[in-house]
């Protein structure tokens, strides 16, 4: 792989390959190179199938060669968060007695990927069971390639620091409360929640189930509409909802003038604890959008705490139905804070749960009113840039930093994006929220924004 490829976008590397301009086995063996030089110290890769994804990658060379493109992931190499099945290795979730746990079978997303041909490099490291924190134990904590002594952010915390440190060119998380997005806006990247179904669940290790949503991260919003595209299976076996399309990749590049794009300005610019480069960022990121054409509004939803506090009494005592036998009887599996943290699903009422859901139904209900006055939303993804690795056990460990998890209550489709830097460096994210099944709109709003502000081109200074 020449010097400079692991920077390229899955775009453009798609196109390369598939003119002939590089092979699919060059730019899988350029990663694992990559990998090999810099991955001791940021531990985001779990397990590598070098040998059988080269075969893979030496069969899509073939195909390509006779004329057999099957499409723009076709030789791309794409990893997996360790909580999702790759037959063959182990479904670890972080967890030391799970080391074993070998997968039979591909996860649908797995299976979906396959078919549009990417290649798969490995398992990407993640909080223990998705609820742990980002810490030394059983295996490494993973480390911010902007910064490593910073935290990149979980639960999808290896997806995202893979594809920032160029190890490759997208990765497949989960978000159940933030889980892509959050990781994405401080790793520099592009994460997208699809909207809820788009993507089959089937072989994702259980979390919350009426939340879980499995979606692409990788350097720009147009790669994540690739990788969505091709994730979105068109085998009924894993299609949840069956009848979705993929997004129409031709709408990234319709612009967006006349764009009506709602801001909930109450939600960030009057807490405290909301960083003032991030404030800044997003101001400058609506001046730019309004530039572009779309029709700023200021708009009103619910209490963010609120969305949150309903969102705990649905997915804590559904974390405990997944896992509360096996904390009852293993205690000793799951480190204190992933022990705590599923234990506080277990005094949650049916009563609390009930009441959550119906709740829920009401918030839906009310942001569908709102998303009648305009196409998206738009705003900060995270309170603050990265925090130092460990900042959990802190003060601000006591914050809610992330402003994602509302859309997962709400299983509307978010996108997070690079919308700028602070004077340190580090990346700041801003997320853009489309109605459901309107995933194209947020991405065609992210792709405007990003060739704008031009952060796609900036890199961790990384070095081997």
């Amino acid at each position: 792989m020449s010097g400079d490829l692991w920077a390229k976008s899955l775009a453009e590397v798609s196109e390369l390959i598939r003119s002939k301009a590089v092979s699919p086995v060059d730019v899988l063996d350029g990663y694992l190179a990559r990998i090999a030089a810099l991955d001791g110290r940021i531990h985001s890769t779990n397990a590598l199938r070098a040998d059988a994804a080269r075969a893979e990658a030496k069969q899509a060379e073939t195909d390509i060669s006779q004329g057999n493109w099957c499409g723009p992931l076709h030789g791309i190499p794409i990893g997996i968060k360790d909580l999702i099945d790759v037959a063959g290795l182990p479904t670890t979730a972080q967890a030391a007695h799970r080391r074993d746990a070998i997968a039979s079978a591909d996860a649908g997303v797995v299976r979906a990927l396959r078919r549009a041909g990417a290649v798969i490099i490995g398992k990407h490291a993640t909080a223990e069971y998705a609820v742990g924190m980002n810490e030394d134990g059983a295996f490494p904590a993973v480390r911010n390639p902007w910064n490593l002594d910073l935290d990149p952010a979980g639960s999808s915390s290896g997806s995202s620091a893979a594809v920032a440190a160029g190890f490759c060119a997208g990765a497949v998380g989960s978000d159940t409360a933030g889980s892509i997005r959050d990781p994405a806006a401080w790793c520099g990247v592009v994460g997208l929640k699809p909207t809820d179904g788009l993507v089959s669940r089937a072989g994702l290790l259980p979390l919350s189930r009426t939340m879980d949503c499995l979606g692409p991260i990788a350097r720009t919003a147009q790669d994540c509409a690739l990788m969505l595209a091709g994730m979105i299976s068109d085998d009924p076996v894993d299609l949840l909802l069956p009848g979705f399309a993929a997004p129409d990749l031709r709408q990234l590049q319709a612009g967006i003038k006349g764009l009506r794009i709602g801001i909930p300005r109450h939600c960030f610019e009057n807490d405290p604890n909301v960083d003032a480069e991030v404030l800044a960022a997003t101001a400058q990121a609506i001046q730019v959008l309004a530039s572009l054409g779309a029709q700023i509004s200021t708009v009103s939803l619910d209490d963010f705490a609120t969305y949150g506090r309903v969102a705990r009494q649905i997915t804590w005592p559904e974390e405990y139905a997944e896992h509360g036998a096996e904390l009852r009887d293993h205690p000793d599996r799951f480190t204190p804070v992933a022990r705590s943290r599923l234990q506080d699903g277990k005094a949650v009422t049916a009563p609390d749960y009930i009441n959550a859901m119906r709740q829920r139904t009401a918030m839906i209900a009310a942001l569908d009113q709102v998303m009648q006055t305009v196409d998206v939303l738009f705003l900060p993804s995270m309170k603050t840039p990265a925090q130092p690795l460990g900042y959990e056990h802190g003060p601000m460990g006591e914050i809610e930093l992330s402003l994602s998890r509302p859309f997962n209550l709400t299983g509307s489709p978010a996108l997070t994006i690079c919308t700028g830097f602070t004077a340190q460096g580090l990346p700041i994210g801003g997320q853009f929220v489309g109605r459901w099944f309107e995933d194209g709109t947020v991405l065609q709003a992210g792709h405007a924004l990003e060739k704008e502000v031009g952060q796609r081109t900036r890199h961790p200074p990384l070095t081997g």
